[in-house]
């Protein structure tokens, strides 16, 4: 089967993210007096939305659980200030999205990120009309690597699984096609390693943007 879309995980797949979402965290830390974590800790615990994310920081410096709630609003207030500071899309991101544009692919968003940050985020780095759909956690859904928000965007874009190349940096991104069914194109730009997609089964896996070309040219080759 063709590939007719091709759905993109956001941090460390799209955008590299980590170093203003190290701030926020940092900051979130700071004003209750624990000292920053390294970007290394980052780029470990995010991947699997902002709960996840603040859980692992309160498990890390063992915070009183009832803090939650006062750092999840202080996430959204802090990343919203710090979100645009460094963060900047991949070496030859754009270019790639470009030419799939021009071989008629669609080409959309699923991230883990709110729903919200990620419309905030997408017009600083991006072209309007660039993605056929933007999707972040939302609606009560569960974040990746649950299928759910996958299929639900997929029916949207009226393609068959088999169409559809999922790509993302980590585990979470490989485990949630292969809970939807889609093959899946693991990059090495991203915050996690080769081990990691590996053993995450990864469809495929490539070190630079334009590779994700070949591997759409190579599939569509073969009908």
């Amino acid at each position: 089967m063709m590939i007719k879309a091709v759905i993109f995980d956001l941090d460390g797949t799209l955008l590299d993210t980590i170093q203003d979402i190290a701030n926020t965290g940092n900051r979130i830390l700071k004003n209750r007096g624990y000292e920053p974590l390294s970007i290394k800790t980052y780029k470990m615990y995010v991947g699997k939305g902002v709960r996840h994310l603040l859980d692992k920081m309160i498990e890390h410096y063992m915070i009183p659980k009832h803090m939650f709630d006062d750092m999840l609003k202080d996430y959204y207030v802090f990343y919203k200030e710090e979100s645009d500071k460094t963060t900047k899309v991949y070496d030859g991101m754009q270019a790639a999205l470009k030419e799939m544009k021009n071989m008629g692919i669609s080409i959309s968003v699923l991230s883990n990120k709110p729903h919200e940050q990620v419309l905030d985020l997408m017009p600083k780095y991006f072209s309007d009309n660039i993605f056929d759909k933007t999707y972040g956690k939302h609606g009560g859904i569960k974040p990746k690597p649950d299928p759910t928000l996958l299929r639900k965007l997929i029916r949207e874009l009226k393609v068959k699984k088999t169409q559809v190349l999922y790509v993302g940096d980590t585990k979470t991104d490989m485990e949630t096609a292969l809970n939807t069914g889609v093959a899946s194109v693991g990059v090495l730009w991203g915050f996690r390693d080769e081990t990691e997609l590996v053993q995450a089964k990864a469809s495929y896996i490539v070190s630079k943007p334009e590779e994700i070309i070949r591997v759409i040219q190579e599939k569509n080759k073969k009908h």
